[in-house]
């Protein structure tokens, strides 16, 4: 019985290097492209279509990262090695503390968007400005890929819009996108699918 166990272990280990071995090349051709890209830490993200950089867009006063990514109403900033992959006390503490202010949730959700499991959480900040009606609405996405833990700050947008499920939906949309197209420039797939391999096998055969 320990034989078939360390067999099927072995031929997991085999199945893994095969497929890692393939994504990788996979990954390889797939990088080569002549979109627009935005670095920050050890990532990238591609720039949509229409959309531009907030160095481009001369936009200055709201953005929280060296350079994110605005449609000219909204902006992306990204962060990469966040302290964990899914929203919690930790993540509130340090979304509160680049407010400036107040931040209040407003409704937590899940959902798997560019593939992978995200986190989601809205908030306010009612004292960024007079007019509460005004932009004081954003959202922020917490998850893991590519061995990294990351996170996007879509900020800022109305109450009205918050209540639009259209507007929302494209919101989604293009943050779905941009995880689809973020990527970990330390990441290598044949590793990363050997080390988890290797951790199955340690689940297998316990100590």
């Amino acid at each position: 019985m320990r034989r078939q166990s360390i067999l099927r272990g072995l031929l997991i280990i085999v199945l893994i290097l095969f497929i890692a071995i393939n994504i990788n090349g996979i990954n390889s051709f797939l990088s080569f492209h002549t979109d627009k890209t935005v670095e920050f830490g050890h990532s990238t993200a591609v720039v949509p279509q229409a959309w531009n950089t907030t160095k481009e867009a001369n936009v200055k006063d709201i953005v929280k990262t060296p350079e994110a990514l605005t449609n000219g109403y909204i902006i992306f900033d990204h962060w990469d090695d966040w302290p964990e992959d899914h929203i919690t006390k930790i993540s509130e503490a340090k979304f509160k503390d680049m407010e400036n202010g107040s931040y209040k949730v407003l409704k937590n959700d899940q959902q798997i968007m560019g593939g992978v499991n995200v986190s989601k959480q809205y908030f306010s900040n009612p004292s960024r400005n007079n007019n509460v009606t005004w932009t004081t609405i954003g959202v922020n996405y917490v998850f893991a890929k590519e061995d990294t833990n990351y996170t996007i700050q879509v900020h800022y947008f109305t109450n009205q819009d918050y209540n639009n499920t259209t507007f929302m939906k494209v919101v989604d949309d293009s943050v779905d996108y941009d995880i689809s197209n973020i990527h970990n420039k330390d990441y290598n797939a044949a590793v990363s699918a050997i080390r988890h391999g290797f951790d199955k096998i340690v689940e297998v055969f316990p100590h």
